[in-house]
């Protein structure tokens, strides 16, 4: 009788204290938060696995995240994508379409996405740039000499047949012609920036008021196709600044800071919710260790 009181218990013991075992290895994994000292001394195993271990595990994880889990490469096939690309198109193409029944004008949209005073000095800014490059190009151009030239060829072709363009000749008019050079050049640096100034002004102030929709109509007209050059921007960020945005955010950095900033309360918190099945696993696997080494010892007894 007693020997098969001892078949049943031996396992069943077995189990339990497999279970027991192991459930108390899971909870000190995260028991107790904080060290016990007795008499001064520290008692050993406290505080747990994870509080004593947090700093190395911030950091273990934080170069995880940085070094295998979101590298460029890993980002760039992701955000690259053809699912991610036509998706992008699709999403350009309906906020197009939207856009093409505005009457919001572009200094309306661009006041909703910027401070006014951001939206003047980019104004302002874009004013001086595009006065700046028509002046030298202007200059460049030299108008003193093509008009002066335009002049002196009108007035040899009017003059040609008669007895005063004959007195006077190529001779006379030149000197008359290089005054005339010299003189409109020295107008257009003197007031020529002044003139372009106010002229892309009044253009700037045009092209503020138009709507959104018929700036975008505009645009297509010229057979600019707005999703593909959005798309080709989009690729070449992704492709040329991702590794640089990355080595400025320091991944590892950001994360090893954060899990060092949580409690140990959140840090159990955070693990149980990646690992809760996989620690219970492991404590039912003790249980059932238990069960097959109380079942072998039961028959090695009845043996």
């Amino acid at each position: 009788m007693i020997a098969y009181w001892k078949l049943i218990t031996t396992p069943l013991i077995g189990a339990v204290i497999g279970y027991a075992t192991n459930w108390v290895a899971v909870k000190m994994l995260f028991r107790p938060r904080k060290e016990i000292c007795v008499f001064g001394k520290r008692l050993p195993f406290t505080p747990g696995v994870i509080p004593r271990g947090k700093a190395r595990l911030a950091r273990a994880i934080g170069r995880a995240v940085e070094e295998q889990l979101l590298t460029a490469e890993v980002l760039k096939e992701v955000l690259l994508s053809s699912e991610k690309k036509e998706r992008l198109r699709r999403e350009v193409s309906a906020f197009l379409e939207k856009e093409r029944k505005s009457e919001e004008s572009l200094r309306q949209a661009a006041q909703r996405l910027l401070p006014e005073e951001r939206i003047d000095d980019f104004v302002e800014s874009a004013e001086e740039t595009v006065t700046d490059m028509v002046y030298d190009k202007v200059l460049q151009m030299n108008v003193g000499e093509i008009i002066a030239d335009k002049v002196m060829e009108s007035a040899r072709e009017k003059l040609k047949d008669s007895m005063f363009g004959m007195m006077l000749g190529g001779s006379v008019l030149e000197p008359i012609v290089r005054q005339v050079e010299e003189k409109i050049n020295a107008y257009v640096a003197e007031y020529g920036r002044g003139v372009i100034e106010q002229m892309v002004l009044e253009e700037s102030e045009k092209l503020q008021a138009k709507t959104v929709g018929e700036t975008v109509c505009r645009v297509e007209e010229y057979g600019v196709d707005i999703p593909s050059v959005v798309l080709a921007q989009y690729e070449t960020m992704v492709s040329e600044k991702l590794p640089q945005i990355l080595g400025s955010l320091q991944l590892s950095a950001v994360v090893e800071e954060r899990i060092n900033a949580m409690e140990v309360e959140q840090v159990e918190e955070l693990m149980l919710s990646i690992m809760k099945k996989e620690l219970s696993a492991v404590v039912n696997l003790g249980a059932l260790i238990g069960l097959i080494l109380g079942l072998i010892n039961a028959a090695i007894l009845y043996i």
